[in-house]
This record gives structure tokens, C-alpha cells and sequence, in this order.
């Protein structure tokens, strides 16, 4: 029976770092960059600031941090920025913002995991929602500032602005981009952007990994890493629904 934070110390403090997590490193990452390719193909931008594009790819790195935890899953985040590079995809500006959001991710999922761990009553849906919401914050932070430097410095905004399109997009929903509010309107829309993608890939990956084959899967003979201490609460919480 669960009786409080000290049996979650595995679930919050360790991540897998053994010959199965390498073998699940190599297969997540691989399968990052798969999807990653595939999210460019399908042109899958966000409409307000088309240079941003929701990523599929990093579903595989959620799970890998479901699966093995969030040293793993940073990890397979830094593998996956390599074959990125090397692969020519969206090269270098856009591999290195996407390790930037996928660090922060996974930084927010296991501190707001840690934190609704320690100071709330843990059922499964608030570990995960309290992860989201801290990953969100984590993310929209460290993705604030860089896109700054990218916008103001590296391209500046007259550039950004006419060179995207930016004007124009922005005044299919009624707003007009000037040069005061450009900066501000960018960074705001790109921080909605961040949390779409966020909670998508958080969802859609929780939810492969609760589907029963998966969660009841071992992997090296041990329940995944986020499930370990969550058995029980698991069971109670489909036999209530």
C-alpha cells in the first residue's frame, strides 16, 4: 500500500542507465528523428508563426522518459540533436532550439512530478498534470529567451517580420505587427505554441503508455519507470473507471 513520499525516491530520483535503457536510448532517439522528419514533411506548422513546427518526434523522447526516466530521455534528446544535425534538418538554428524545449521538458515534467509527489496525495492523473503544468512553465521560460536572441539578434525583427510573412498572418486574425509590439507579439505567440505542442506530446504519449499492453509491458524484467511506484493506484484507478 502506498504510505507516502519515501517509496516514490525511485520513481523521482533514478532514471535507468543499464544495457536495456542504452538499447531504449538508441531505439526512442532513432524514432525521434523518424517522426521529426516526418512532422517536416507533412508541413505541420503553426499557422501564426509558420518557422515553428509541431514536432512528433518528441513523443518518442516522453516516452523514453516514461519508460527509463529523465536522465535517459535527455539522453535520447542529445542523440537525437546530433542526427539532426548531421541529417540537415532544419540545421543549425533548429536542432539546437529543439534541445533547448526538449531539456526543459523533461526538467519540468520530473520537477513537477517531484513536487505533487512530495506535497500532494499522488494519484497517477495529478503526478501527471502537475508534471505538464511545471514542464509548460520550464519550457515557455527557456523558449522566451531564446527565441528573443534569435529574433532581436540573430535575424532581428524587420527581417523576421517581412521575411516570414509575419505581418500578413497576423492580420488574418485581426492584428496588426508594428514595429513597437512585433517582439511582444512573437514571443507571446511563440510561448502558445510551445504549450500546444507540450501538452499534445505529453497526452498522446501518456496515453500510449497506458493503453494495456504497454503498461503492463516489462521492460528488462521492471515495470517502466514512471509506473514503478504507481501499481497499485493504477489498478484502483481502472477498476473505478
Amino acid at each position: 500500500m502506498y504510505r507516502g513520499w519515501p517509496y516514490l525516491e525511485p520513481l523521482l530520483e533514478r532514471g535507468r542507465f543499464d544495457s536495456v535503457s542504452v538499447a531504449g536510448i538508441a531505439v526512442f532517439s532513432s524514432l525521434a528523428i523518424l517522426l521529426s522528419a516526418t512532422s517536416q514533411a507533412l508541413g505541420l506548422n503553426f499557422p501564426l508563426l509558420p518557422y515553428l513546427q509541431f514536432d512528433l518526434g518528441e513523443i518518442a523522447v516522453l516516452m523514453a522518459f516514461y519508460v527509463f526516466g529523465p536522465g535517459p530521455a535527455a539522453v535520447s534528446s542529445t542523440v537525437e540533436f546530433v542526427g539532426l544535425e548531421a541529417y540537415g534538418l532544419n540545421r543549425p538554428v533548429g536542432p539546437i532550439l529543439k534541445l533547448l524545449a526538449l531539456l526543459s521538458t523533461i526538467g519540468g515534467l520530473w520537477l513537477g512530478t517531484r513536487l505533487s509527489s512530495r506535497f500532494l496525495r499522488p494519484t497517477m492523473k495529478r503526478v501527471v498534470s502537475f508534471g505538464a503544468i511545471s514542464a509548460s512553465v520550464s519550457r515557455a521560460f527557456v523558449m522566451t529567451i531564446a527565441n528573443y536572441y534569435l529574433v532581436t539578434v540573430l535575424y532581428g525583427v524587420s527581417v523576421t517580420t517581412t521575411y516570414y510573412g509575419l505581418t500578413q498572418t497576423f492580420s488574418t486574425i485581426g492584428i496588426t505587427l508594428t514595429d513597437s509590439n512585433a517582439i511582444l507579439l512573437i514571443l507571446a505567440f511563440t510561448a502558445v505554441f510551445n504549450t500546444i505542442q507540450l501538452l499534445f506530446v505529453v497526452a498522446l504519449s501518456f496515453a500510449v503508455l497506458r493503453f494495456p499492453p504497454f503498461s503492463s509491458l516489462k521492460v528488462g524484467g521492471r515495470a517502466p519507470w514512471f509506473f514503478a511506484n504507481f501499481s497499485t493506484r493504477v489498478k484502483s484507478e481502472e477498476s473505478a473507471s
